[in-house]
């Protein structure tokens, strides 16, 4: 079952709604109309983990690909890593990071620096964390090379992966 989602990661109903808790000393995407009131922000389609790119640090992080409510838009965030490494946990427009992947060359390796375009956040790890995401069963709109696991390339499917995964902002 899809469950409802407060920012403290608490379930609280059945539906598969992302909440904010805002108060007039927090910020958010939404201004609440009473202090301590719920805005809900996002339809949740995937709530998913990726394997973290370095072999030597297995692990992996967390991530939720939503619907965004008042927009309509296909969003990605960064929830969690599991190695403790910081991370911004702004909302990504998913669109955004297509356009970042369309001008990259086919049979062309590229790093994942290419990604930081799409954050606000400067923490080091974003950029690295969000490649790890594309790389997901759930996401898979890249692929890593043979040469180097911090190495990414467009796969052959690629177009057909992303029109299905666009498509999800409009399946809800």
């Amino acid at each position: 079952m899809a469950t409802k989602k407060k920012t403290d990661a608490q379930t609280t109903s059945k539906s598969p709604v992302q909440t904010v808790t805002t108060t007039s000393n927090e910020s958010s995407n939404k201004t609440a109309t009473e202090k301590g009131s719920i805005v809900e922000t996002h339809v949740v389609l995937v709530d998913g983990k990726a394997a973290k790119l370095s072999t030597n640090k297995r692990g992996f992080v967390t991530f939720t690909l939503a619907t965004c409510i008042d927009s309509g838009e296909l969003e990605l965030r960064l929830t969690g890593n599991d190695g403790g490494g910081l991370h911004s946990k702004e909302w990504l427009s998913v669109t955004a990071i297509v356009d970042v992947l369309n001008v990259q060359v086919t049979d062309k390796p590229f790093k994942s620096t290419v990604f930081k375009s799409v954050f606000k956040g400067a923490s080091a790890n974003n950029a690295s964390f969000l490649a790890a995401v594309l790389r997901s069963k759930d996401i898979n709109l890249i692929v890593s090379t043979e040469k180097s696991q911090y190495l990414h390339m467009i796969p052959n499917n690629y177009e057909s992966v992303r029109d299905q995964l666009l498509a999800k902002a409009s399946a809800k």
